[in-house]
């Protein structure tokens, strides 16, 4: 995992916080049914909204090519071997809230791997996992407002497992049993700074109840172009330029 600063330029991160923070003041009023465009999602638990609900098609391919053009983009494509693309169907924005200010149904995200996107848990409970249980993936988190210290950002476990770990594996007790406290990251971030790091890299939101200030993040997930998963083949990919 590498942590990058300024990936985005306020220049940037302004009009797009803009857009957001309007996209949520409309969810607000009914997290029940937010109206959305065709294809786009919300997820009230974890108060998160596909990209696409908030962005133009075009704008979204503008802030992918910034991004891939970016040392963030240019780790990403040392870690994945090849030219990347984005999945438009898991490219979300994240409101992660202050302790105290929660919304109905909502929660932190727990501990957990991006690369187990759409695995079957309930088929395969525990190892051996088939093959293709861990996909090949890296995960880019943009920060659009300082988070970490008085708002919730993520806490990071630095060993990988190189694998994939099951459910039972992945609950505080358990993770903090199988590694020491010097694994454990809680990188602080500044506006437009991005996070990458791979699919099988443990991590969870993290929130302390000294927390006051809310938390606004931009997630994407990154594969090699010609290698997408048989798992995501209905998915929506966007490769800019």
């Amino acid at each position: 995992m590498e942590l990058y600063r300024t990936v985005l330029e306020a220049a940037r991160v302004v009009p797009l916080a803009q857009a957001i923070d309007a996209r949520y003041r409309e969810i607000d009023a009914d997290r029940t049914d937010p109206q959305l465009p065709p294809g786009e999602r919300f997820a009230p638990t974890a108060s998160s909204v596909t990209l696409g609900a908030v962005l133009t098609r075009h704008d979204v391919e503008g802030l992918i090519t910034r991004v891939r053009a970016s040392a963030a983009g240019a780790w990403i494509t040392r870690a994945l071997g090849g030219v990347t693309t984005c999945d438009l169907d898991e490219a979300w924005v994240r409101r992660q809230y202050a302790p105290g200010r929660y919304p109905a149904l909502h929660a932190p995200h727990g501990w957990h791997q991006d690369g187990g996107l759409a695995f079957d848990y309930v088929a395969h409970p525990a190892p051996p996992f088939p093959p293709d249980a861990m996909l090949t993936m890296a995960t880019c988190w943009i920060a659009l407002a300082p988070c970490g210290m008085t708002a919730p950002a993520l806490e990071l476990i630095a060993q990988r497992p190189g694998g994939l770990l099951a459910v039972t594996e992945l609950t505080d007790a358990r993770v903090r049993a199988r590694y020491g406290e010097r694994e454990f990251r809680r990188p602080v971030l500044e506006t437009g700074d991005a996070l990458v790091f791979a699919g099988d890299v443990v991590h969870r939101t993290h929130v302390t109840p000294g927390m006051t200030q809310d938390r606004t993040s931009i997630e994407l997930r990154f594969f090699r172009a010609d290698a997408v998963p048989v798992r995501l083949a209905s998915h929506r990919f966007v490769t800019p330029g």
